[in-house]
């Protein structure tokens, strides 16, 4: 019998065939051990890149947060001189490093610092104008507010914003606040100070006086007075003007004509320079000294001092003195100026008239005596020229607004108001004629119904005048040391406020205002909110 061993041939494996078998087992399991040591080290760089990038990601947005921080700071009171430098800390005990070299702010940003994953981001942005364009809002946001001219004369003080449609506005005194018209004059005769910016759709014309922000104009700047100090930055489509021995601590930029420098002025200081850029030239007089680099589409003409550089897409003619770079038919290194856009002026409008009828008995106020009138509708409101100790009284509603309707209306002197506010509601006065009024007994406000104080009592809160309007669609005039607590509205007429006045409230005209020597302090009204 034959027994072959064919069938156990091909299970039984040779012994070389097993040892083969054992080394690519290990061979495989060695390559395993490589891919997956190779896979976790390529995680790890993943993760640290991805940290590492959002480290870089996180350093970047901290430095423009200073940035925008350090803008924010620049344009308050406190401002941000050049060579001025803070470190901001965060709750992460991450730091931001922020410097002002010239025109530009620097901010640095540390995160993770000494650590794998520091991460560090340097990111510069030029310092912005303050302020910037107009908007122009509702009524209740100006002190005065019209449609013809505003002459503010000599000692007048307007704490609130000024706005007008069209027409002037003639500063002779303090303006805390912003304005807003077609031409702002300040003249020789008095010492303005404007602390707000200026807006105006035709000329500002300032002799003396201090402004403290930044000053826009369509057609022109012109500072024509040796006193006149300007602590803003000047942007106009025309022509800017600097006459001798005046001061601007602010940037100067014309895009629609030259900027002149007259003998003796000053643009910037040493330790703040500016910049002055102008789409045509710029013409610096004899002694006249420019802290700051001037950029001139057009040329330069120099007799005077440019402490920095000068960049001119024209001739450099200088007889006078540069300390930095002289670069003439460079329009290339020229910087464009910043262009005011002053559209929103065209907003400016009075609110719209009330319709009312007045038309009764007439009232004839006994000289000496106190008068309770009740709300309603009246002719002719009168009471004696010089009588001592003539009192009204008008009272707010408890239902309903106190609405008293008259005529006309003509208080003569000596005469005390007392306005009676211990209602829920206002007191609205209006008249169709004209109106001439003396408190100079004074204005007494009671909101218990009993105890009365003088408007300018500390005990009073200012903010009570919101609840008492007047509109008269006449002429309205205070005369002299009087007062007013509560808005004035004159849609058609005239709206005058003699020497030693005090207003608290709005007042708005389409007539015209003409404030002397007085104080207004803004309150805006309730009436327009309803």
């Amino acid at each position: 019998m034959m027994i072959t061993n064919h069938s156990t041939s091909s299970h039984i494996a040779p012994r070389w065939r097993k040892g083969g078998t054992l080394i690519s087992l290990i061979a495989v399991m060695l390559f395993m051990g490589i891919l997956g040591a190779s896979v976790i080290s390529l995680t790890r760089t993943s993760e640290h890149s991805y940290l590492t990038a959002n480290s870089g990601s996180r350093a970047y947005y901290l430095a423009e947060s200073g940035l925008r921080y350090a803008q924010q700071v620049y344009c308050s009171d406190d401002g941000w001189l050049h060579g001025r430098q803070q470190t901001l800390t965060l709750q992460s005990s991450e730091q931001v490093d922020i410097i002002r070299i010239g025109d530009f702010f620097w901010a640095t940003a540390i995160v993770h610092a000494g650590t794998a994953m520091e991460a560090r981001a340097r990111v510069p942005m030029p310092v912005s104008p303050c302020g910037g364009d107009p908007t122009v809002g509702t009524p209740n946001e100006f002190a005065l507010l019209g449609e013809s001219a505003i002459n503010l004369r000599i000692f007048a003080l307007i704490q609130g914003d000024i706005a007008i449609a069209g027409d002037d506005v003639d500063v002779q005194g303090v303006v805390d606040g912003n304005i807003f018209a077609e031409d702002v004059t300040a003249s020789a005769f008095s010492w303005a100070t404007v602390t707000g910016d200026i807006f105006a759709s035709g000329m500002v014309d300032l002799w003396t006086g201090s402004f403290q922000g930044d000053i826009h104009s369509e057609e022109g700047i012109r500072l024509t007075g040796g006193l006149s100090v300007i602590r803003g930055w000047l942007f106009s489509n025309g022509t800017i003007e600097v006459d001798r021995y005046a001061r601007v601590r602010g940037h100067i930029h014309s895009c629609g004509g030259d900027v002149s420098i007259g003998g003796n002025a000053t643009i910037g200081t040493a330790s703040d320079p500016v910049e002055i850029r102008a789409a045509g030239d710029v013409i610096i007089s004899s002694n006249a000294t420019v802290y700051g680099d001037v950029h001139a589409g057009g040329t330069i003409s120099l007799d005077g001092t440019i402490v920095g550089n000068a960049y001119a897409g024209g001739a450099i003619t200088n007889t006078g003195s540069i300390s930095g770079t002289e670069m003439n038919l460079s329009p290339n290194l020229v910087k464009e100026p910043i262009c005011p856009n002053l559209e929103a002026l065209d907003e400016i409008s009075l609110p719209d008239a009330t319709v009312f009828t007045a038309g009764g008995s007439d009232v004839s106020l006994p000289g000496g005596e106190s008068t309770v009138l009740p709300p309603g509708s009246y002719g002719a409101l009168s009471s004696p020229s010089n009588s001592r100790d003539t009192r009204l009284y008008l009272n707010a509603g408890a239902t309903d607004h106190g609405n008293y309707y008259f005529d006309s209306v003509n208080m003569g002197r000596r005469m005390a108001l007392y306005l009676n506010l211990s209602g829920s509601y206002d007191i609205r006065i209006f008249v169709e004629g004209n109106v001439e009024a003396d408190w100079q007994q004074g204005v007494f406000i009671s909101t218990d119904g009993t105890n009365y104080v003088r408007m300018t009592d500390s005990s009073l809160d200012p903010q009570t005048a919101a609840r008492v309007y007047w509109e008269s669609h006449g002429d309205y005039t205070l005369l002299g040391f009087s007062g007013w607590f509560g808005s004035v509205y004159t849609p058609y007429g005239y709206l005058s406020v003699a020497v030693g006045s005090n207003l608290y409230g709005s007042f708005f005209s389409g007539g015209g205002h003409r404030i002397s020597a007085s104080r207004i302090l803004h309150i805006p009204p309730n009436y327009f909110d309803d």
